[in-house]
């Protein structure tokens, strides 16, 4: 499968093999320190055992053997069942973060308390799945959570944070577009912009609308940091497992240029 990860399918089959002997390595034991014990218990009696002793004793070891077999399965299932719930779980968070992506690309009218909102709750839920993803260990439920999660990212997220833009803002905002006959329009044809790759051209204007507008310094003070939104959605380190499959890789700046912009603001 695409999204599995072939390496951890190997140490599982590695595994079983491991187990697998590690159990008949201690029935083994088992048995010679039964057949020990007998012979140990007829050097002192000086009786002999019948066969019909042995056959209670061997069964009443195979019982034992049963029961210790029972546990361990029943641990498995138990295992297996948690990773269930985990998986399902997660996919319900992803479809959640989807539909709360899908709500804010609907707001034309966003504020900056809007986007500080909507920053904060996608946060919230992506510490959670994060949470739910590293504590599953089956790959095929690791593989469905991934797609999942890919696809919330690029068909919901990323579309939603397109949609923020610096115009629109200040639109929303009821903010002045000109200041000392710098205006929007300026910034948007400077060469400093046009020369950028076209991907990053919309980051670059965000910036420098931010920079030269007298109120960019105010608009960059009310908005709330966004460590823990670009870690959890746009970090290499973090996204790395998440990414696996895909030959794209996610960027703060291309993805969602006025967030970027702002961040890089915040940290003058």
């Amino acid at each position: 499968m695409l999204f599995e990860k072939s390496s951890k399918n190997k140490k599982k089959r590695f595994e079983y093999v491991f187990d697998f002997f590690a159990y008949g390595y201690i029935a083994l034991i088992f048995i010679i320190l039964f057949s020990l014990a007998l012979t140990l218990i007829t050097s002192i009696t000086g009786d002999k055992i019948k066969g019909v002793d042995v056959l209670n004793s061997l069964a009443q070891i195979a019982t034992a053997l049963a029961f210790v077999f029972a546990v361990y399965q029943y641990r498995k299932n138990s295992d297996k069942e948690r990773q269930n719930v985990i998986a399902a779980e997660a996919k319900l968070l992803t479809t959640r973060m989807s539909a709360v992506a899908d709500k804010a690309k609907e707001n034309t009218k966003y504020t900056i308390e809007d986007i500080n909102n909507f920053i904060s709750l996608m946060s919230n839920l992506g510490t959670d799945f994060m949470a739910l993803y590293e504590a599953l260990t089956d790959d095929v439920h690791k593989a469905m959570v991934r797609m999942r999660w890919q696809d919330m990212h690029y068909n919901h997220l990323s579309k939603t944070l397109h949609h923020f833009t610096i115009d629109r803002l200040f639109e929303n905002e009821s903010l002045e577009k000109d200041f000392r006959g710098y205006s929007f329009y300026n910034a948007r044809f400077d060469s400093s912009i046009k020369s950028k790759l076209e991907i990053f051209q919309e980051y670059f204007f965000s910036l420098k609308v931010l920079n030269e507008m007298s109120i960019g310094g105010e608009i960059v003070k009310k908005f709330e940091s966004f460590f823990l939104f670009e870690a959890y959605f746009f970090d290499d380190k973090t996204k790395n497992d998440l990414m696996h499959g895909l030959l794209s890789r996610l960027d703060f700046k291309t993805t969602a240029p006025l967030l970027a912009a702002i961040k890089e603001k915040q940290r003058v």
